[in-house]
């Protein structure tokens, strides 16, 4: 018959529950650690040693802050936008903002809204043709472009 250690007889640790604080941390967390391309095993290793939580648990935490960042990729194209833009807004109005992130914020905000103007690049006059006038080109004409454009730019 087979009789165990007193040393592998121990009481299952008490049961830990976690603060609605805390369980957005952990999620948070764990959605970093994963952008950061860490492997589950390596997110379940560090949050357990770091939370006391048995990997089982911290397996929930993964699946959750997945399943919320599905949820933020799949959200509706106005949503994002308006989400976007309370955030920037909310950098504008902060009392403790650089005036540098007030403007990057402001940048952004346009940007957003269709007020940003794209910036033009302008060809030397002698290399901007339409298609039409490529189209129209003889091989060796075309060859002569090309081979201008070729050495203007390498």
């Amino acid at each position: 018959m087979h009789q165990e250690s007193p040393q592998s007889t121990t009481t299952p640790s008490p049961r830990r529950y976690l603060t609605q604080d805390e369980q957005t941390v952990i999620v948070r967390l764990i959605k970093k650690m994963i952008g950061l391309g860490r492997f589950t095993s390596e997110i379940k290793t560090a949050i357990s040693a770091e939370y006391g939580l048995s990997r089982h648990s911290v397996t929930r935490y993964v699946n959750r802050a997945r399943r919320e960042m599905r949820d933020f990729l799949e959200q509706d194209l106005d949503q994002h936008r308006a989400d976007s833009y309370f955030f920037y807004r909310s950098i504008i109005e902060h009392p403790d903002a650089s005036n540098h992130e007030r403007i990057r914020a402001r940048e952004r905000i346009d940007k957003i809204m269709g007020l940003e103007i794209p910036s033009k690049y302008q060809l030397n006059q002698d290399f901007n043709k339409s298609i039409q006038e490529i189209e129209n080109m003889s091989d060796e004409e075309l060859d002569t472009y090309y081979n201008k454009l070729k050495k203007k730019y390498s």
